[in-house]
């Protein structure tokens, strides 16, 4: 039973039918049958990379497959089955990364490496050598993130303490900062007031009743209850920067991590963009569209 499939007309540019079974070209427009031998094998290589270039792809991959019915180890024909797989419009699309999406045991590409010449195979097996390092890079920068988000995390947790650490040392002048703002006007006013008047009161009233003893005790009263703060301030602190030491120690670990990481990253896109540039240099037919 034949095989038809749709084309583009090189005559008219309207749809045909292809029959691979016949070898022929059926317009239904013109109303003319092209068989092999008057539709040549260049004007089908021009079918396929006009209908590359036209971003049809359906019509290309036609005419490529018009070309293995004659010579399965046609190389372009191998190569552009590839290329319309993957919705390029020459190889060269490789040289930039970010467009590739198609993995190294993608089909089209092993029948290519099955199929073609022994010649051609190096060619082929050097794309499928990209591929394969293509997904190595990717699987490095996904690590790399990873990593990186790690370390987040753990600087994350540090500054919380570190913040902590932070208000601890100034927690006596943040509380004062923070009532003075509160205050009012007149609370303010009041409250400088007392810190004058009192101490003044308390002097006058020892020095009239010469009871010495209780400006010692109101003394001892005030020095306890600085030093036990102060003593309060200094175990939290040192608490804290014991605390602090595992995360360091772990971010630190992380730095060495990323950047061994990031190296690799580099190291493995190097060799592939050298991969690349291997096999378009080994190219047999360099093609001359641009890349998409």
């Amino acid at each position: 039973m034949a095989v038809v499939k749709s084309n583009l007309c090189p005559t008219c540019g309207g749809l045909l039918n292809i029959d691979l079974d016949k070898q022929i070209y059926v317009c239904p427009f013109c109303g003319v049958t092209f068989d092999y031998e008057y539709f040549r094998e260049d004007n089908v290589k021009e079918v396929a990379s006009r209908s590359i270039r036209r971003l049809e792809y359906g019509s290309a991959k036609d005419a490529y497959d018009f070309m293995l019915a004659k010579d399965p180890h046609d190389f372009e024909a191998l190569r552009g089955l590839f290329i319309c797989k993957n919705k390029w419009q020459s190889m060269s699309t490789m040289q930039r990364d970010c467009d590739v999406h198609v993995s190294a045991d993608e089909p089209t590409l092993q029948n290519a490496i099955e199929n073609c010449l022994p010649e051609h195979r190096p060619y082929f097996e050097k794309v499928r050598e990209a591929l394969e390092e293509l997904r190595h890079y990717r699987d490095l920068i996904n690590e790399a993130k990873d990593i990186d988000k790690r370390r987040s995390t753990e600087q994350q947790a540090l500054g919380e303490i570190q913040n902590e650490h932070y208000h601890n040392s100034h927690r006596f002048t943040e509380f004062c900062s923070e009532t003075w703002e509160e205050m009012d006007g007149k609370q303010r006013e009041a409250s400088i007031t007392f810190m004058f008047v009192v101490p003044i009161m308390v002097l006058g009233f020892v020095v009239w009743s010469r009871v010495w003893w209780f400006f010692i005790f109101v003394l001892a009263i005030a020095a306890l209850t600085i030093g036990g703060y102060h003593l309060f301030k200094f175990i939290e602190s040192k608490r804290l920067l014991a605390s602090m030491v595992p995360y360091k120690n772990k971010i630190k670990e992380l730095n060495e991590q990323y950047e061994a990481k990031d190296d690799e990253v580099k190291k493995s896109h190097f060799r592939y963009k050298a991969l690349v540039k291997d096999f378009m240099d080994m190219d047999p037919v360099p093609q001359n569209a641009k890349a998409k």
